[in-house]
């Protein structure tokens, strides 16, 4: 996925440089000469040729996972991903120039820019590892010993690639927190000033677990900020570490008055306006593999070529979902509804090849057009499993104040759920989708599914 709230900067910062360097490369294909099919195209064209190739370049080390700073990263891994990238985009060159001579690059590109860009982006992509990444330093100070501390600590040493390191708990109490510094090592700092405490342990950000800490401590936290110390409940550092909502500890008040939940009523009808253009457009595009998909379905088995479910919707409400068939036709006769399992038998041949591709979703265009999804949001589940996941798993319900999707934070963040705890971590995926909505998170959301897509991560 993208960068979790918070550390935004360093992804802007990652693509700008290398964008950067893709330029530099540009320059040095461009200046190699002057005649006007330097790059292989026309002096008018030349513009749209250099967009068109730093875009691919781009969008190679997209695919490459060379966007995705919320996992540990060697100096190996640096290496083979940005040489991939590049051979990757070679190879689509070379196909390019024997496929449509007339629209290939010239070989300047294979000559000079292939290679000095990938020079530049190595040396780019080791300096940004050293400088904003191996040596970022947050420290991580929790104040109360309670049940969500565990949590905390997990969260934050399964991020410390980034830089996050925990330095202890501050407690009044030295009882339960003494038990735990010796089994963890953790550093427990007991009863003095806590503006002394952050100066003398360098802490970058002060996690408030215990209400009553904050209550008796208010003072003095406001004194960390104004000392440039990051202050958080437990809720605000848990989703901007782990891109997710802390389910077990949620409080429903914080969600009250969080900050977030920026859908005003334009934004929602340009979502809307987005959601049938793009259904229209995919509709088109998507109108041939429909129909081959179609005649392979009626091909290899017995029943009907679509077929639709009943689904949980927007503030509740059913609505009927339609897919291309990938199970036989009477796959839920004798267990009712069930998730789907891995190697379901029930999964037909050609099935298994739509699910794994997700071409069995393309009719759901129709339910984008109707209004009763949208391209982006919670994945809407069956009434009968709504009715049990509600009673075992709190604010549920939440899922439904928005339109259910196509594709959603949980699904490109989360493999295939089958499970009432598959559902509760996928709940804390959507929470979070739903308190930080925006056109821009959508697109983000969008782009990560064409990974998913392409790569046939997570399907069933």
């Amino acid at each position: 996925m993208f960068a979790p709230k918070g550390l935004g900067e360093h992804w802007a910062l990652l693509i700008g440089g290398d964008i950067l360097c893709i330029a530099v490369g540009m320059i040095a294909a461009v200046s190699a000469g002057t005649a006007p099919n330097t790059l292989g195209v026309a002096l008018d064209d030349r513009g749209i040729a250099i967009a068109s190739v730093g875009l691919a370049h781009v969008i190679a080390l997209y695919f490459q996972d060379l966007y995705t700073i919320d996992r540990p990263r060697t100096d190996a891994w640096v290496i083979v991903s940005t040489i991939a990238a590049s051979s990757k985009l070679a190879v689509l060159f070379l196909i390019l120039r024997i496929l449509y001579p007339s629209l290939a690059p010239g070989h300047v590109i294979f000559l000079i820019y292939l290679p000095l860009s990938t020079l530049c982006l190595l040396v780019w992509r080791f300096t940004a590892n050293s400088l904003f990444f191996a040596r970022f330093n947050l420290g991580v100070m929790a104040l109360g010993f309670v049940e969500s501390l565990p949590l905390i600590i997990e969260e934050i040493q399964k991020h410390n690639h980034l830089g996050y390191r925990f330095q202890g708990v501050a407690t009044f109490s030295a009882g339960p927190a003494a038990q735990l510094r010796d089994k963890q090592g953790l550093v427990i700092q007991l009863g003095s000033s806590l503006a002394e405490m952050v100066r003398r342990h360098s802490v970058a950000i002060l996690v408030v677990l215990d209400p009553a800490v904050q209550a008796s401590l208010t003072r003095e936290l406001v004194q960390c900020r104004v000392q440039g110390v990051e202050v958080f409940d437990l809720e605000s550092f848990y989703e901007r570490i782990s891109g997710k909502l802390p389910l077990p500890y949620l409080r429903e008040s914080w969600l009250t008055f969080a900050p977030g939940f920026g859908g005003t009523r334009w934004r929602l009808r340009v979502k809307r306006v987005l959601d049938v253009v793009l259904a229209l457009a995919m509709g088109i595009l998507f109108l041939p593999l429909a129909v081959i998909t179609a005649l392979c379905i009626k091909l290899d088995s017995k029943g009907p070529i679509l077929y639709s479910q009943r689904r949980v919707g927007l503030g509740g409400t059913t609505f009927s979902l339609y897919k291309f068939r990938s199970m036989d036709a009477d796959a839920e006769k004798s267990t009712g509804a069930v998730w789907a399992s891995r190697k379901d038998p029930r999964i037909t041949r050609v099935g298994r090849i739509i699910r794994r591709m997700r071409v069995d979703e393309i009719p759901q265009i129709i339910n984008v057009l109707r209004g009763e999804m949208s391209f982006v949001g919670p994945r809407p589940e069956r009434p009968e499993m709504v009715a049990n996941l509600a009673v075992d798993i709190p604010l549920y319900e939440y899922r439904h104040f928005v339109r259910p999707g196509l594709t959603g934070w949980a699904q490109v963040c989360y493999p295939y759920g089958a499970s009432v705890d598959d559902a509760r971590e996928k709940l804390c995926y959507d929470l979070y989708y739903i308190k930080n909505w925006s056109l821009s998170f959508d697109l983000q959301i969008m782009l990560q599914t064409t990974k998913v897509v392409i790569f046939g991560r997570g399907g069933r």
